[in-house]
């Protein structure tokens, strides 16, 4: 072989490495930038998450704050509700009433279907509980048990009320007729009136109730705050 000859082949060889090397750092090349791509995407998915997680984490704190505000409000409702159908209850026992006391009792008859809950959707969150938004199991298990809590209760209250309803059309207003111009009602009679008076202490007893599960509602929701 000529030294000539030799030199070609030679540059040949060299010429082929060279491209190969060149197209082994394209190649490598393309491979980082994919997986630097990939490993921004996966960082954006990650980040997007971090936010729905948190995001969610927010608005259901927000969401509680206020459960408890209302919690609060209806509690004294109901209590201020009773308070007052206890008077009522006290002052059947009297033959006559002043004019102040008339109103009392007048007013205790009015509040006596006074029974409706808290007006909350707990099934909006579901599927993002569901799916695993919450790590922390404690804090799942307790909003899921806040949110049937909230569901029985309300539902046991609802039925409450409409049993209420029906009391007072079958056992108050057959026996008392109030309105703007007159009243048309004898306390001697209604005194010893039995299904009458049993109105009083049906709906003071469903209140009652009513009330040791808005408490127990409440409670949760602050074990709940403690947690988020």
């Amino acid at each position: 072989m000529s030294l000539q000859r030799f030199k070609n082949l030679k540059e040949t060889k060299i010429g082929k490495l060279s491209y190969l090397k060149y197209g082994l750092g394209e190649i490598v090349l393309v491979v980082i930038g994919i997986l630097i791509a990939v490993q921004i995407n996966n960082l954006n998915e990650e980040y997007k998450e971090k936010k729905v997680k948190n995001d969610f984490l927010i608005n259901l704190k927000e969401e509680i704050i206020l459960d408890t505000l209302l919690l609060s409000n209806k509690i004294v409702e109901f209590e201020k509700v009773n308070e007052s159908i206890s008077k009522g209850i006290l002052l059947l026992n009297k033959k006559k009433h002043s004019d102040l006391e008339t109103s009392i009792f007048e007013k205790a008859i009015s509040r006596i279907m006074v029974l409706t809950p808290l007006n909350k959707n707990t099934n909006k969150n579901n599927s993002k509980i569901s799916n695993g938004i919450i790590e922390d199991v404690n804090l799942n298990n307790l909003i899921m048990e806040y949110y049937e809590k909230i569901n029985y209760h309300n539902e046991v209250m609802r039925k409450f009320g409409e049993t209420l309803q029906l009391i007072y059309i079958n056992q108050i207003s057959p026996y008392i007729k109030i309105n703007s111009q007159n009243r048309e009602y004898s306390l001697e009679l209604l005194k010893d009136n039995y299904a009458f008076n049993n109105a009083f202490y049906i709906s003071l007893g469903y209140r009652e109730q009513s009330i040791k599960w808005l408490k127990v509602q409440k409670n949760l929701a602050l074990e709940i705050l403690k947690n988020l």
